[in-house]
């Protein structure tokens, strides 16, 4: 059926494929890539068609859209859409990588700490628009990474962490100089319960923009 608000309801029907086919990622142990897979679509689409540049307008001005605006300043870790993660916010890293995307070894920060590392974490005081933006850009453009229980990229390891990169120079001289990026890891266990966690406060704005029209 042709849905009356394409960005509330599309989430909505994204969960319902979610609780049937998550039993089946997990019994086939590809619960990481069932994730990726999901958020690649349920994270861009709400997100994207609520921009108040995105042309086709219906979410402009509504609750939803002003809903997104106030959620973007927000902390990550208190962010509203936790209120309806069962089981907390989980394992979350905001980083920054100086050197060679490639060379998940030599990951290191702006003060040459190991970018994976507890002291390199700054996620406490990032709001909710920095680490959404890393998170949008890695899926649109495939940066992203699977991780060991210590932070390595190890081929026919078990995947622990989830590895997200966005492209990001500050400075003219780090621009002339090499890539930076941006990095944000999540536990994989962690990141479906987040995605699930977002669809459900997205689609909750369908009832009440209903309302408001009504009202």
């Amino acid at each position: 059926m042709i849905p009356q608000r394409f960005a509330t309801e599309y989430p909505e029907r994204c969960l319902q494929l979610l609780d049937a086919f998550e039993p089946i990622a997990q019994d086939r142990d590809l619960y990481g890539t069932f994730s990726v897979m999901l958020a690649a679509s349920i994270l861009i689409v709400p997100w994207e068609r609520a921009n108040g540049r995105h042309p086709l307008t219906q979410e402009q001005g509504g609750d939803l859209h002003t809903g997104l605006r106030r959620l973007e300043r927000q902390r990550w870790l208190a962010a509203d859409f936790w209120q309806y993660a069962q089981l907390g916010v989980g394992e979350w890293r905001f980083s920054r990588i100086m050197g060679d995307p490639n060379d998940v070894r030599g990951w290191r920060d702006e003060e040459s700490r190991p970018s994976f590392s507890p002291e390199a974490n700054t996620v406490s005081g990032r709001p909710v628009g920095e680490v959404f933006r890393v998170l949008r850009n890695a899926l649109a453009h495939g940066n992203i990474v699977y991780l060991d229980e210590l932070g390595l990229e190890t081929a026919g390891a078990r995947v622990q962490h989830i590895a997200f990169l966005s492209r990001y120079e500050e400075t003219q001289e780090q621009r002339e100089a090499a890539e930076t990026y941006r990095l944000v890891t999540v536990r994989e266990t962690d990141f479906l319960p987040f995605v699930r966690a977002w669809a459900l406060w997205v689609a909750h704005h369908h009832n009440r923009d209903d309302d408001l029209r009504v009202a």
